[in-house]
């Protein structure tokens, strides 16, 4: 009788479980692509720091805003719209290859609207960014890799809308390895000067490795005229656009402030920056990688359920804040160590900006998990006003920041800006949608950021040699009993 009972206990309770399953096998997936490519990029950061320094960072840096900027005002927003309809119409093969038809259409003919683009601008683009035009011939050559972005997005969308995750994996990792590959005798042999060929040898790697993975599919696309093509990819391009104007008003705000930076302070303050900014994107990274490629369909294919999407958004925050929580303890404490170990002693000026960087980035996985709804639920509208609303406060808060204490400042606007958009997000999701986090959410939240917190604010005052560890060492033991503890009541 007992056994009997206890059988019908955890049958009930695995339902309860599945998600935090769901979600913490995603982000365990892809916490491990992700340190593939974090290897790669942080052994690209070493090469280009040892070689060239700051100043060969920050033209590296330029390079990509710029490339980013462009490809996110041409590509429409088409990878993330496409993942949506693709998941939401996944029941339907014949629908789902209809979309991934017209899909494709729209997205090689805006990656040649991009390359035109980039090429136009190409003397602008020199003269605004490094007030010269030594760098038009490096432009018009990165008109290649926007082109080739977007055939990799385009592929990622079809992985990603289909949920083959294992193979959007793979294809991360080989397409990261095959450019870093590529890449290094570029770096060693042609130095700032193959700066930018390094940036298209990347695009160019990802999009190939990507292509061969869609083609494990086996796919077999129905023919269509340009006209089916317009009309079934037009829903995907409304909503796109409005995800491109947020993915372009984040990448323009990356852009200006970068601008800003190098007029005031030169291109080694840009490299410092990007440095800085790329540690917490990339270490971080495995827990936002999981959330923009697992978390996204899958909230898209509950959008009609309000009990599945507030468990959703739950489990997805509880499971982040969980993983994110260790790793950015450890980061803090060990950060002078890291910076030196993978870049050199002439990047130390970081380590002030990151800490706060990464302390941002707790604040950022709580409100991404919700902010994703307005995506899932086709309303975006609500979902630009919101992103565009906080960018118009992000870039003059940065620009700010830097011009009062230099990076450090930037780390403080990173934290406000983030603690503000946090915030904001719950209050729209809660008026439009009546969602909003548990109980059990905030109480793992406050306790996390308190005790963050406390380690950034006590820390400058253990100047002498090794003290800052015996206040460290033991809130990284803390926080990891604590989230291993609760990992194992949600999992297990």
């Amino acid at each position: 009788m007992i056994h009997k009972l206890a059988d019908r206990l955890r049958g009930r309770n695995k339902p309860a479980k599945e998600g935090y399953r769901t979600a913490f096998k995603a982000t365990s997936l892809f916490g491990g692509v992700q340190v593939v490519t974090v290897l790669t990029g942080l052994l690209k950061s070493k090469l280009v720091a040892v070689w060239m320094g700051t100043t060969g960072f920050g033209i590296l840096s330029l390079y990509n805003a710029a490339v980013n900027l462009i490809f996110s005002i041409s590509n429409l927003g088409l990878q993330s719209s496409a993942v949506r309809d693709i998941a939401a119409a996944s029941a339907d093969k014949g629908k789902t290859l209809a979309i991934i038809k017209a899909v494709n259409r729209w997205v090689l003919a805006s990656g040649l609207l991009g390359a035109f683009l980039t090429v136009a601008l190409s003397p602008r683009l020199s003269r605004w960014l490094f007030e010269s035009d030594q760098y038009v011939g490096a432009f018009v050559l990165l008109s290649a890799a926007v082109l080739l972005m977007g055939l990799f997005n385009q592929n990622y969308a079809v992985l990603q809308g289909l949920r083959k995750l294992r193979l959007m994996a793979r294809a991360n990792i080989f397409g990261a390895l095959a450019g870093f590959v590529c890449s290094v005798p570029v770096f060693y042999f042609f130095r700032e000067q193959g700066l930018a060929w390094t940036v298209v040898i990347s695009a160019l790697a990802s999009a190939v490795v990507s292509l061969l993975y869609v083609r494990k599919l086996g796919l077999v696309l129905p023919k269509q005229d340009w006209h089916t093509s317009i009309v079934l990819g037009s829903d995907t391009v409304k909503l796109g656009i409005v995800m491109a104007i947020s993915s372009i008003a984040v990448f323009m705000v990356q852009f200006v402030v970068k601008t800003y930076i190098s007029h005031r302070g030169g291109l080694g303050d840009v490299g410092l920056y990007q440095a800085g900014w790329g540690l917490n994107e990339q270490y971080l990274g495995l827990v936002f990688t999981a959330m923009a490629k697992d978390y996204f369909p899958r909230l898209s294919q509950v959008a009609g359920d309000r009990r599945k999407v507030r468990k959703s958004i739950n489990e997805q925050a509880e499971i982040a804040i969980l993983i994110l929580a260790p790793m950015i303890i450890a980061m803090l404490v060990f950060l002078p160590f890291v910076v030196r170990l993978l870049y050199s002693g002439d990047f130390d000026g970081i380590v002030p900006m990151t800490r706060w960087l990464l302390l941002g980035s707790l604040l950022k996985a709580g409100s991404w998990a919700i902010s994703f709804v307005f995506l899932a639920k086709g309303h975006g509208k609500t979902y630009l006003f919101n992103e565009l609303g906080i960018k118009f406060f992000t870039l003059p808060t940065y620009m700010l920041g830097y011009r009062l204490l230099g990076l450090l400042g930037v780390g403080y606007a990173y934290v406000l800006c983030y603690g503000i958009y946090f915030l904001w997000v719950g209050i729209v999701a809660y008026r439009k949608y009546r969602l909003m986090y548990s109980g059990v959410f905030w109480r793992m939240l406050a306790f996390t950021t308190t005790v963050l917190a406390a380690y950034l604010l006590m820390e400058p005052l253990m100047i002498s040699g090794g003290l800052h560890y015996w206040l460290g060492i033991p809130l990284i033991v803390l926080l990891s009993i604590y989230s291993l503890r609760e990992l194992k009541k949600r999992l297990f």
